[in-house]
């Protein structure tokens, strides 16, 4: 593999994503493989500054977060996190979301969401947000948004969350982190001061919807959850991820092609305009378990650049759930001693958890998964998840 600049007038180059001559100091560090993916943990090679400050702002919003904020994909991320809890280190973990709850707490408007988060140990948030339309099928809404909106949370402790009260309260502590969010307990605390943890005093209608939400979830009462999704939520990051590997790959700015040219417009289409000619497959596509369960691995993210006839395949998967595949060079695209450099694939293996990356060969990952020949690396990680799954069950 190999990186290539390429550069205008003294002092500027060309952003990978806009295409754009723009000024050196316009220029920002991106992470090919974004980093909610763990894609901070990669090879130097794949990590860039030839993209502008004002591409990486603006497609961390609404392509990144399209994708990452998407229910299933944002629920498997949050079971990856579960899978490596150590009750020995203990640490928060991430809420998940559940979608939008049917319940109307008094005082909530025409225009906003009461939307269900779950707890490690079964406590449930009932978060009083904005419905923010245009971001429909994004877990939480607006990531830009809500950093600066006034919200509601009212956080209710379950029966099990005195089993381990030190989860509950650093998972509750670091909860909504960075929003604009009044953290309301309905649960009195023992030996701690909520607080101290960004938890108000209810006021006025507050205490009406706390009593309300008390009321509503006594019992075994069943509830009404909805999410939604975005058909097309992954097209646009999947062309944005294989125009970045483009680059790193072949120059994609040094060597423009045609298929860049597609991928390109991939990123950045728009409703109504001609379908770019990339070639791929999306998750909701029904490719079967057999990409699923062989390109990835149980609990971490899998990114492979596979040789194929057609050229470079890039094959992403989430915990041998999701799967996405998409044409990243074509074979006329690639230099001759690209070629070789390619011949058996070359797999990252990522365990954001962990902070680690392993890279393997196709070869080498498939034999692994099927068990003839485990790879010492993964295997030793393996051994680490789940081995707290029980810790839960028997609380």
């Amino acid at each position: 593999m190999r990186k290539s600049t390429h550069a205008g007038e003294i002092g500027t180059r060309t952003c990978i994503y806009c295409n754009k001559l723009k000024p050196d100091s316009d220029f920002s560090l991106e992470h090919i493989v974004p980093r909610f993916l763990g894609g901070a943990q990669m090879p130097a090679y794949l990590k860039t500054r030839d993209v502008c400050a004002k591409c990486n702002n603006d497609l961390g919003l609404f392509v990144d977060a399209a994708f990452e904020r998407e229910f299933l994909v944002f629920n498997s991320l949050t079971e990856i996190a579960h899978d490596f809890f150590d009750p020995l280190a203990p640490s928060s973990l991430p809420l998940r979301c559940m979608g939008a709850s049917d319940l109307s707490p008094p005082g909530i408007r025409d225009d906003e969401v009461c939307e269900l988060w779950l707890g490690p140990l079964g406590e449930q948030i009932y978060w009083v947000r904005p419905k923010y339309e245009r971001f429909y099928w994004y877990c939480g809404g607006d990531p830009r948004a809500v950093k600066k909106d006034k919200t509601t949370a009212y956080f209710i402790a379950s029966e099990r969350s005195s089993k381990d009260p030190s989860l509950t309260w650093t998972t509750f502590r670091d909860a909504f982190s960075g929003r604009s969010v009044r953290k309301i307990m309905y649960t009195a605390w023992e030996g701690g001061d909520p607080a101290s943890i960004g938890f108000v005093e209810p006021v006025g209608q507050e205490k009406e919807a706390m009593d309300y939400l008390r009321r509503m979830c006594a019992g075994s009462q069943g509830r009404r959850i909805q999410f939604s999704t975005n058909l097309d939520y992954d097209k646009r990051f999947m062309a944005k991820l294989a125009l970045g590997f483009s680059h790193v790959l072949i120059g994609s700015v040094n060597s423009p092609s045609s298929y860049a040219e597609e991928l390109r417009k991939g990123l950045w289409y728009s409703e109504g305009e001609r379908q770019p000619g990339i070639y791929g497959q999306g998750s909701l596509a029904g490719q079967g378990s057999f990409l699923q369960e062989t390109l990835g691995v149980r609990s971490g993210v899998t990114v492979s650049l596979l040789p194929m006839p057609q050229g470079i395949i890039l094959n992403l998967n989430i915990g041998q759930k999701l799967n996405w595949v998409v044409l990243c060079v074509k074979r006329e695209d690639l230099p001759t001693e690209q070629l070789k450099l390619s011949d058996d694939g070359s797999c990252f293996v990522i365990y954001k958890p962990l902070s680690q990356v392993v890279q393997i060969t196709l070869p080498d990952l498939v034999a692994h998964n099927s068990g003839n020949l485990p790879n010492p690396e993964l295997e030793a990680i393996e051994l680490k998840r789940g081995v707290h799954s029980g810790y839960f069950k028997n609380l």
